[in-house]
C-alpha cells in the first residue's frame, strides 16, 4: 500500500495480503495487525457494506477484527480522507444483517453486513487524512495506541468496555452520571444474555476505562471524558 503505515506499531508499511483472503486486505510485516480497506467516492453514510454476516460476526467473537480503512475520494481519483476504525471497538452491536440474495443472484441466500458507523465511539475513529492533508503520523498513533489496552483483553471482557464506551459517547455530552450508565441496563442484558449482574458489571468496565485514561471520576457517580469530543 503506498504511503500506507501501520498503527500499531511503528512499522512504515503494509502488505497487501494474498487473493481471497478473509476480513484483511493489508497486513503490517512486523506486528501482524490486519486492516480492511473500505473506499467510495464522495462520502461514507452511516452504513458501510461489508462481507458475510457470519464471518464477519466469528471475527468479533474470537477477537480478530482487522481495523477498517475508509477512504474517500473526489471524481479526480484523488483521497480526501482516511480514516482508520480500531479494531477494539467494532462489536457485534456495530453491524447488522443484510437482507439475503435473492434466488437469482449468483450467490442466492447469502447474507452480507453493513457496519453501522454511529455505533462506533469517536474515539475509535482516528482521521489519517482530512481534506487532502496528510496528518503527520504521531497524532493517529498516540490515538490508535490510547484503545489497544483494549486488544489484551479476551474478547468477551474487550466486548463489555467497547459497548459501554459505544453507549456513552452516543449520550453527546463529554460528563455523564452513574445513573446515565445504568440507563443502559436493559440494553446490555439483551445484549450479553450470560450476565446476571449486568449494574456490577458496568461499575467495573467504568473503572477498565478509567484505568486506561478514556474517562475520569469528577465526583461521586459523576465522571468526564478525557478528551472532549461531539457527534459528527
Amino acid at each position: 500500500m503506498r504511503n500506507g503505515y501501520c498503527l500499531a506499531c511503528e512499522s512504515d508499511s503494509l502488505l497487501p495480503t494474498l487473493a481471497n483472503t478473509r476480513t484483511k486486505d493489508f497486513v503490517c510485516p512486523h506486528c501482524a495487525h490486519g486492516y480492511e480497506l473500505k473506499s467510495t467516492r464522495g462520502k461514507f453514510g452511516s452504513r458501510i457494506p461489508d462481507g458475510a454476516f457470519s464471518a464477519m460476526s466469528a471475527t468479533i467473537r474470537e477477537g480478530r477484527t482487522p481495523s477498517f480503512l475508509l477512504m474517500e475520494y473526489s471524481l479526480a481519483w484523488e483521497v480526501q480522507a482516511l480514516t482508520v476504525v480500531h479494531h477494539s471497538l467494532i462489536t457485534q452491536e456495530c453491524i447488522e444483517e443484510r437482507r439475503a440474495l435473492g434466488p437469482t443472484a449468483r450467490r442466492a441466500g447469502w447474507i452480507g453486513c453493513n457496519i453501522i458507523l454511529p455505533k462506533i465511539a469517536l474515539e475509535g475513529r482516528i482521521p489519517l487524512v482530512t481534506a487532502g492533508n496528510v496528518l503527520a503520523r504521531e497524532a493517529p498513533r498516540t490515538a490508535f495506541t490510547r484503545l489497544q489496552f483494549l486488544s489484551n483483553m479476551p474478547a468477551k471482557r474487550r466486548g463489555w468496555a467497547a459497548s459501554l464506551l459505544n453507549l456513552l459517547r452516543q449520550l453527546r455530552d463529554g460528563h455523564f452520571s452513574l445513573n446515565d450508565a445504568y440507563s443502559f441496563e436493559e440494553h446490555l442484558a439483551k445484549l450479553y444474555p450470560a450476565n446476571n449482574n449486568v449494574r456490577p458489571k458496568i461499575r467495573q468496565q467504568l473503572q477498565v476505562l478509567r484505568d486506561a485514561g478514556i474517562i475520569q471520576f469528577e465526583a461521586r457517580g459523576l465522571y468526564k471524558f478525557t478528551q472532549r469530543t461531539t457527534i459528527q
